[in-house]
């Protein structure tokens, strides 16, 4: 995976999408000389879940981040605490961020702060769901079947979900459900103050949110 593009769930909204095409702006992108560090191996658990809180879209749209693009009209956004190396762009497949039986969005690198923010479709009971890092690949070309076979990798791995105390500890920090009106409402209103407080260095791309698509 290796790319930003100013696209979530569709071209007419502003997101990232490490898959692959577009060009990464340069404020997020890893100076030329840095190395990217070796892969961990994989399946890898995330260190930690720091917020929660789920949303409802009153314009829904398509979730591209999985092959079969399930309709997105509402969800849950999570900050995670992550294994940097885990999540340093590249220029090739990344580890696929998992949550239950299903691919997470990315909607940062976080590679710098060790912190990733994520939307997933639906309203997930984080105290019965692992999250994790996957086989390496992209996330769009992932259906249920291959969901089902990296969850079979992540039980016998003995990854497991969190704890009570730490999944009421996020939903804390992230409180009640919002409704908004569409996806790039809740990048500009919701997701840049969550790239600001858990990952101040990619300030650039919490801007690039709060700007109206229209002036994109």
């Amino acid at each position: 995976m290796k790319a930003i593009t100013l696209s979530v769930c569709t071209l007419a909204v502003a997101s990232i999408v490490m898959a692959e095409p577009p060009a990464t702006p340069v404020a997020t992108t890893p100076a030329a000389t840095d190395k990217p560090p070796v892969i961990p191996a994989t399946p890898a658990a995330v260190d930690g879940v720091v917020y929660a809180r789920s949303f409802t879209l009153e314009k829904g749209c398509r979730f591209t981040w999985s092959k079969e693009r399930p309709l997105l009209a509402s969800g849950t956004l999570l900050v995670l605490q992550v294994d940097p190396a885990l999540v340093f762009p590249r220029q090739e497949a990344e580890p696929v961020l998992y949550v239950g039986n299903q691919t997470a969005e990315r909607l940062n690198h976080g590679h710098k702060s060790g912190h990733v923010i994520a939307i997933v479709p639906g309203d997930i009971d984080l105290e019965k769901t692992p999250i994790w890092f996957g086989t390496p690949g992209f996330p769009e070309r992932v259906d249920a079947n291959m969901a089902r076979a990296e969850r079979a990798l992540a039980d016998e791995a003995k990854i497991k979900p969190f704890s009570a105390e730490q999944v009421q500890a996020a939903k804390a920090q992230g409180g009640q459900r919002v409704k908004v009106a569409d996806v790039e409402t809740l990048l500009r209103d919701h997701v840049a103050p969550l790239i600001l407080r858990y990952s101040p260095d990619e300030k650039p791309l919490a801007d690039a949110f709060k700007v109206p698509i229209t002036n994109k």
